[in-house]
């Protein structure tokens, strides 16, 4: 059930990544032409912009870490020995367990209760920042699946 709940959540993070980096791509043309076509640039395509960076910041840390390609964690499990390598390699999981939990769930959850509750908006997107910050608590939720997903893989093969 682990690795079909995993499956789903990588083809939704996936198509997710997908659309927010064509949407960025496609923002940042388009708010350039329009500084060169008609000499300033739609207000809202900087804005847009920075959303989706965020966005496609968040999630990309999720998916490297499904594909155990974040770059910190393999270099500090490789200097290690064989034994020791393995005994690091569930700590780090365990690190990245509760770090994720306490960091992405339970303070981005709080963020975006602040923005809820205080309801700023964007300027020139006209929408809540609340978008800002929702990446936080959902790459999380992603991060959280795929980290479980690792460690029971090692664990497997302990």
């Amino acid at each position: 059930m682990l690795d079909t709940l995993k499956k789903h959540a990588l083809r939704v993070l996936n198509v997710c990544l997908i659309a927010a980096v064509a949407l960025l791509v496609i923002d940042v043309l388009l708010g350039v032409a329009s500084r060169y076509l008609w000499g300033a640039q739609i207000k809202w395509t900087e804005e847009l912009a920075g959303v989706l960076l965020i966005w496609v910041s968040y999630l990309g840390i999720a998916a490297a870490f499904e594909a155990r390609a974040h770059l910190g964690i393999d270099i500090l499990t490789n200097r290690f020995a064989a034994g020791m390598k393995l005994k690091m390699a569930f700590f780090i999981h365990f690190v990245t367990l509760a770090f994720t939990l306490i960091v992405f769930e339970i303070g981005g959850v709080k963020l975006v209760m602040q923005a809820l509750h205080h309801w700023n908006v964007l300027p020139a997107l006209q929408v809540s920042d609340v978008v800002q910050y929702l990446p936080l608590p959902v790459s999380g939720l992603f991060i959280l699946l795929f980290e479980v997903c690792n460690l029971r893989e090692d664990l497997k093969h302990d």
